[in-house]
């Protein structure tokens, strides 16, 4: 795992987001593989470097949502888990960057709100089904 990745997955520990476990249970390769930044894999890739490097903050976070992204099951209630989850770790990582009263705080938490209704709206529904067949498509692969 690079540097850079290793200091967004020590980040989520440290400030110990939720679902956090799964870093442990993925192999430091898949998750170099699966981790895309900021933004959906349908973004070219300088779009959503730029949107990384805009709203780094929430890299820890993103992180963990690609990582259960790639582990999508096609279940309806676990991408909604997912993206709450994602939402939640979002707000985690404002609080461990802001003290309460700098609102700088606050305006993290409205960007969380944006990117959650981004995640869980059609085009993560999209995202995380396109997973789910690649999973599917795969284990078919395996089988034969």
């Amino acid at each position: 795992m690079n540097a850079k990745l290793k200091a967004i997955v020590d980040k989520a520990v440290a400030i110990r987001l939720d679902g956090r476990e799964i870093l442990d249970e993925i192999d430091g390769e898949t998750i170099e593989r699966e981790y895309n930044g900021i933004g959906p894999a349908f973004f070219p890739a300088k779009l959503r470097a730029k949107v990384t490097k805009w709203l780094g903050l929430f890299e820890p976070a993103a992180l963990i949502h690609d990582l259960r992204n790639y582990r999508s099951d096609g279940m309806r209630w676990a991408f909604n888990y997912a993206n709450y989850e994602f939402f939640a770790n979002c707000r985690k990582c404002a609080a461990a960057e802001y003290p309460w009263w700098n609102w700088h705080r606050y305006r993290a938490y409205a960007v969380a709100e944006c990117l959650y209704n981004f995640v869980s709206g059609a085009p993560g529904w999209k995202a995380w089904m396109d997973c789910f067949e690649k999973t599917q498509n795969k284990n078919r692969k395996e089988n034969t």
